[in-house]
């Protein structure tokens, strides 16, 4: 596993989400508070872009049909209104140093 610098710390304020490319592999960023989680960057419902999407109570809601993820693991809080169930997002671990975003990738 190795770890890659995606942003800055400075660069995103509380509820921010980016969207940031490790090789091929597109990555979202989340910050809420003083914590920054990283997510795969499509909802699982219809593969829309989450970076377009908001952070509610702390839960990162897909602005298509308000698809609900928890940030920290993926895991899906509510699916979308009559869609049955859909699949976590993939998770990595995402810390800060010296004020850089890192996030660590196979």
């Amino acid at each position: 596993m190795a770890w890659f610098k995606v942003g800055k710390e400075t660069s995103m304020k509380d509820g921010d989400l980016m969207k940031a490319k490790v090789g091929d592999l597109e990555i979202l960023i989340i910050r809420i508070k003083n914590n920054f989680y990283a997510t795969s960057c499509y909802c699982t419902h219809e593969d829309y872009d989450l970076s377009e999407g908001f952070v509610d109570d702390g839960k990162l809601i897909c602005p298509n049909h308000f698809a609900t993820f928890e940030p920290s693991n993926g895991s899906v809080v509510s699916p979308p209104e009559g869609s049955g169930d859909i699949s976590p997002l993939k998770s990595y671990k995402a810390k800060v140093e010296n004020g850089e975003i890192l996030v660590e990738v196979a």
